[in-house]
């Protein structure tokens, strides 16, 4: 064993001195290595682009920061739609316990619900906007373990959607409605959450259907569950639901899967609103059905997900498929499709709701 002195040096000593501290170096290198992590990995939590809950800016998201623990906030979100004479539970959507053990997902839920007095009017002007009905209210922890509560406001609605012959209070009285609720969960007034840069039917991708309107919702439904890693909730009729007349058949279909969806959850923790993927199934006056879904490129920009754009295209891709198949078209990409629905590049995750429409989590 070598130990410091002031005797002087022989060779030997200041080679041995010297290959210690090598040996230190290189220990020391291996040690930040095991604190900061290997720089040239691909780690997919360095890509999260979501803002604190105070800073959030997404276009036509309202956010309000809850003075609760996320379970309890979560909890309380359900039990006050439960307690509403207005409100009917639909699905809680829990998006990291879809995403398993395995994944860096934050604690991210979405309760869908729905109030028929409010949606029929607007559906009825235009029924594009069921693709963003029902109503969803996201709860998330954020990076600063701040409790975000979030939901698409009226504002945006407004600005997608041919709304003008709504009746009137419908719009004004849908918003108002959520906007007291996730007030009374959170304890705090959500942001206003402008819809500034969005226009009428942006990202909204439509195929005309060559069948009538239940052979194409049939169709839709074999479609989805030839992918066996896609799962469905159970159709949304809106027309069933309607409180007023005139509503034409309109059925929505949620459906998604873990393995694509929780990658851009993980990238901007507020794209859990959007998911899981809807489909809506309309049919017009005249008889013509035509089925819509949103652009899987247009949410990404919405919540500003960025470096996905292969994900985002495969997403795309399938959901063309599984909407000409529903049109009877057939599958434009064939195996591509199937590809993309057997790996991590499908649609995105859905949970399963009962019959009697009460929340369920998976």
């Amino acid at each position: 064993m070598y130990s410091c002195s002031t005797r002087r040096k022989t060779p030997r000593a200041i080679a041995v001195l010297l290959l210690c501290l090598l040996v230190l170096a290189v220990s020391a290198c291996e040690w930040t290595d095991l604190v900061d992590g290997d720089d040239d990995e691909d780690d997919d939590s360095n890509s999260d682009n979501t803002p604190p809950a105070t800073e959030t800016r997404v276009p036509g998201l309202s956010v309000a920061v809850s003075s609760s623990d996320f379970q309890t906030t979560s909890d309380t979100l359900v039990d006050s739609i439960n307690a509403s004479a207005n409100f009917v539970a639909l699905a809680r959507i829990d998006h990291q316990a879809n995403a398993g053990s395995s994944s860096s997902l934050r604690p991210t839920t979405v309760v869908l619900f729905d109030d028929a007095n409010r949606s029929s009017p607007l559906i009825l002007a235009d029924p594009r906007v069921a693709l963003d009905l029902p109503a969803r209210v996201l709860v998330y922890r954020d990076s600063e373990n701040d409790i975000g509560v979030a939901y698409t406001n009226g504002d945006y609605l407004d600005a997608r959607y041919d709304l003008g012959d709504a009746e009137d209070g419908a719009l004004d009285g849908f918003d108002a409605d959520i906007e007291t609720l996730v007030n009374d969960v959170a304890g705090d007034d959500p942001s206003s959450g402008a819809a500034s840069g969005v226009s009428e039917g942006e990202g909204i991708e439509s195929v005309e259907s060559s069948q009538d309107f239940n052979s194409t919702i049939n169709a839709l439904i074999d479609a989805i569950e030839s992918r066996t890693e896609l799962t469905r909730l159970d159709p949304i009729d809106f027309q069933a639901r309607s409180t007023r007349n005139g509503v034409n058949p309109n059925t929505l279909m949620i459906f998604g899967n873990p393995d694509a969806g929780t990658p851009l959850i993980r990238a901007s923790q507020t794209t859990g609103v959007d998911l899981p993927q809807k489909m809506l199934v309309s049919q017009a006056d005249d008889g013509t059905v035509t089925i819509y879904y949103n652009d899987p490129g247009f949410i990404a920009d919405r919540h500003d997900i960025t470096g996905r754009d292969d994900e985002i295209d495969a997403i795309g891709d399938l959901l063309a498929d599984l909407a000409d198949e529903a049109a009877g078209n057939g599958s434009t990409s064939g195996s591509a499709s199937t590809n993309a629905a057997n790996g991590s590049t499908n649609a995105t995750e859905a949970a399963t709701t009962d019959q009697s429409g009460a929340s369920a989590t998976p």
